[in-house]
């Protein structure tokens, strides 16, 4: 028994981090990346032989394939639907963490990061629908569902603005998203989805740019703002989720089953516990 408990945590972690490099893969490719070996292990900040190990064994498993002309690697389909689950449920988590627990962008990032692992079909689902089904996580990106994604604009990049233009930040991509300076920057300064600002400056010889909302201004390196997606103008809002307020729902919820609960205060009882 002893020698059973102590294999299944290496198992799971095994997994996880198999689950892990197939995001990764898809996240590079989403950016228009040819993946190769070398950039995954830098991306994942890991050795080359430690890739070198795990590309092996997801090529084992059917979940990617290796070109042999570029040894470019691709997802195979079954690849690309588990590294879609996972982005599903982490994004789902980031919602959850900073939308009803109230973290800051960048903890819920790394405590979603935990959490993709430990979430079943059944509580994601459930998350979901608690949350409004966001066709997006919180930073913009694409949630997929059943192997579809709903289409949305492509974007610029932010870098590409000019001053004078009012733009809307659409997305923070995923490689924003490994910044977790970045993130905290940009939520402390609400450049977000959804958010319009006037571009009041471009520096090309300085490599920054201005944005302004509401009198206030935000400077940013155009190294950063190439990892950022805009509309130019403003953008219709329905693109852009908001998490429905449950508080009013549930209130209502559970002042009708207790009028229509015989038992009366036990049923208020038991919905307060």
């Amino acid at each position: 028994m002893a020698s059973a408990s102590q294999s299944h945590p290496a198992t799971t972690a095994t997994t996880d981090a198999a689950a892990d490099y197939l995001m990764t893969i898809r996240y590079m490719h989403a950016e228009g990346q040819p993946v190769i070996a070398a950039r995954l292990a830098e991306r994942l900040r890991v050795s080359p032989a430690t890739v070198s190990e795990m590309v092996t064994r997801l090529v084992r498993d059917g979940l990617l394939r290796v070109d042999e002309q570029t040894r470019q690697l691709e997802l195979t389909e079954i690849g690309l639907g588990t590294a879609e689950r996972t982005f599903r449920r982490h994004a789902l988590a980031e919602w959850l963490l900073t939308a009803v627990v109230g973290l800051g962008w960048a903890e819920a990032d790394e405590e979603a990061h935990h959490l993709q692992h430990a979430m079943s079909d059944r509580v994601t689902d459930k998350i979901d629908l608690l949350l409004g089904e966001p066709p997006t996580c919180p930073h913009g990106n694409p949630i997929p569902r059943d192997g579809r994604t709903a289409e949305r604009p492509a974007g610029e990049p932010l870098s590409e603005a000019r001053a004078g233009e009012q733009i809307t930040i659409l997305r923070v991509t995923e490689q924003a998203e490994e910044d977790a300076r970045l993130l905290t920057f940009l939520e402390q300064n609400d450049v977000r989805p959804g958010s319009v600002f006037t571009v009041t400056d471009v520096a090309d010889h300085i490599g920054t740019m201005t944005l302004e909302r509401d009198e206030r201004r935000v400077t940013l390196g155009l190294v950063a703002a190439a990892k950022l997606r805009m509309l130019r103008g403003r953008a219709d809002e329905r693109l852009f989720h908001r998490v429905p307020d449950r508080s009013g729902r549930a209130a209502s919820a559970a002042a009708g089953g207790a009028r229509s609960d015989p038992a009366g205060g036990k049923a208020a009882d038991a919905g307060s516990c």
